[in-house]
């Protein structure tokens, strides 16, 4: 009986690590959506340079899946334009959705980006969004830790119940040959006792 409610009492602390393992799946996901989420909110800002930084924060929680989404890249040499596949000779195209149409294209680090630098707002702004960006990336790197720590406990407490099950097992064995070895004397004596030897 004993045995019995060992074995249901580590069933029941296995089932309560799976819920604490959801409780934590919850929890981690900030890190993760607040990168996601500023990815999207720079893509609809027209902030691209900050959409590459933040996701690629994103993809350094994730991991990749089995069979990644191919993404085709688009070359123009002089006289047509090619999908994929392109020489030095061809020049990379960078396409945007149409809702960037009427909006003014500046490269990072080029002529036109210093000189938007000089302007205060921008220069502030600039300056605001990198800041942000530190932070999502220690934020990141908090998660990873924490990801990293979650992974290592659960192993010990996995071995550990392991562990239990292998020794309740045995206690369990040991319980039914007790019980077999007493049922077997008690037969014994019975029989004895009615062939009159005892």
């Amino acid at each position: 009986m004993i045995t019995i409610t060992r074995i249901f009492l580590l069933w029941a602390l296995l089932f309560g690590a799976t819920s604490c393992m959801t409780v934590y799946t919850e929890k981690q996901s900030e890190a993760l959506s607040r990168v996601v989420y500023a990815t999207k909110d720079s893509l609809d800002s027209a902030r691209i340079d900050l959409a590459d930084s933040y996701s690629t924060e994103a993809t350094r929680i994730i991991r990749p899946p089995k069979e990644r989404i191919t993404i085709q890249t688009v070359y123009k040499k002089p006289s047509a334009v090619i999908v994929s596949g392109g020489t030095s000779s061809n020049q990379r195209v960078v396409v945007i959705p149409s809702k960037y149409k009427s909006d003014i294209v500046v490269v990072v680090s080029s002529a036109e980006y210093d000189e938007l630098l000089k302007d205060k707002e921008a220069f502030d702004a600039f300056k605001i969004d990198h800041e942000v960006l530190v932070k999502a990336k220690q934020e990141v790197d908090e998660e990873l830790i924490k990801q990293a720590e979650h992974r290592d406990q659960m192993i010990k407490d996995l071995n550990s119940m392991q562990r239990n099950l292998v020794e309740m097992k045995l206690s369990l064995l040991k319980h039914r040959l007790v019980i077999f070895g007493l049922s077997v004397a008690l037969a014994a004596g019975i029989y004895l006792r009615m062939k009159g030897i005892l």
